[in-house]
């Protein structure tokens, strides 16, 4: 199973799902894909600057020297 899943979650449409609840279902399975996937983004993009700050940093350090 791919990360975040586990074995025994339940498979969208198992179990004679109408077609409405399967599109609900999908729909609940996009939105948690994306704050995860927007979680991930955030994470990176205060690395990248907390990166930045650092390097920029070191810059006006050497200037001022």
């Amino acid at each position: 199973m791919s990360a975040g899943g586990s074995p025994d979650d339940p498979v969208i449409g198992e179990g004679g799902s109408s077609p409405d609840e399967m599109v609900e279902e999908l729909r609940q399975a996009a939105e948690e894909a994306i704050a995860i996937a927007r979680e991930g983004a955030q994470q990176k993009e205060e690395e990248l600057w907390a990166r930045y700050r650092e390097l920029t940093k070191g810059r006006r350090e050497r200037r001022e020297r």
